[in-house]
């Protein structure tokens, strides 16, 4: 392609202008084939980390006391994709970072304005947990959350003693309120706001199923572990469900800061209000079905 408007700068027959057109694309496909095998013998790094922060290629410098945390993550990046591992970095100010990915004159960047950063597996030259520890290499202090769970169902907020003992509690008060030969019980809730749906869904010993409502001691402790889960970040979570079998000792915690359940009704506007007033979170945290329900 750089060579072959040559066929009309050195013909003599052509015009002067058809000439000056075919040097100037001579030139413009002679750059870009310089800057291809730049990239192919010096291939500039897609993420650089120093003491200070990381630059990762196409965004702008992100200096240490500008992030949060960082999480690790298992999920899809885009729709029909497939899962993968990647790092999602929560800025301490997330507008300020935005505006400055406006500013780069990056394309890919600012197409991607209102998306996190995500650390990809496809843009590294090693894999994410390997980058974590580069990280925390060169910042101590960084906090890395991990988990296998999907975007939308994993918890950030990193584990406290008031969140094991409410965790606790919960478990002890569930128990105690179940029926004799119960073999799995699934503790179901929802609160955004004021409006709140729970249920408990059995497994009896005969392998039939049955429903029964909480107490009011477990409904309060539900409501304790929202506040105990709350992050002036990721905010705290809108459902969950608790499962325990009787014949292990752990149980199962899965909350979404994201969803509630498809079978309940989308909270009105109010609480959704109500919601976000009490458990503030950042812009880039509320989900979409919650910014479009206020606004």
């Amino acid at each position: 392609m750089a060579a072959l408007p040559g066929l009309l700068v050195f013909d003599a027959a052509e015009s002067t202008p058809l000439r000056l057109l075919g040097g100037f694309s001579m030139a413009v496909f002679a750059f870009g084939v310089l800057a291809m095998l730049h990239e192919l013998i010096r291939p500039a790094p897609s993420l650089i980390i120093t003491d200070q922060g990381f630059t990762y290629q196409g965004y702008p410098h992100v200096a240490w006391h500008e992030v949060d945390r960082i999480r690790v993550r298992v999920g899809r990046l885009l729709g029909g994709g497939r899962e993968e591992r990647f790092a999602e970095v929560l800025m301490r100010d997330p507008e300020d970072y935005r505006s400055r990915v406006l500013a780069l004159g990056d394309a890919r960047a600012k197409r991607a304005v209102d998306q996190p950063l995500y650390l990809t597996a496809d843009r590294l030259p090693v894999a994410v947990d390997v980058v974590m520890e580069a990280m925390s290499a060169h910042h101590a202090d960084l906090i890395v959350a991990t988990g296998e769970q999907e975007p939308d169902s994993l918890s950030a907020v990193p584990r406290s003693p008031d969140r094991d003992m409410v965790e606790s509690a919960l478990i002890s008060a569930l128990t105690d309120e179940l029926p004799a030969n119960w073999q799995l019980a699934v503790l179901w809730f929802s609160l955004v706001g004021e409006d709140g749906h729970a249920g408990i869904q059995l497994q009896l010993g005969d392998e039939s199923v049955d429903d029964a409502k909480p107490s009011e001691e477990v409904l309060a402790l539900v409501n304790k572990l929202k506040e105990v889960c709350y992050d002036q970040m990721t905010g705290t979570w809108l459902s969950g469900q608790v499962a325990i079998k009787s014949d292990e000792d752990r149980a199962q915690f899965k909350l979404s800061f994201q969803d509630v359940p498809e079978w309940l009704p989308v909270p009105d506007a109010d609480e959704c209000r109500r919601e976000l007033a009490a458990y503030p979170r950042a812009g880039d945290e509320i989900p979409e079905w919650l910014r479009q329900r206020i606004s």
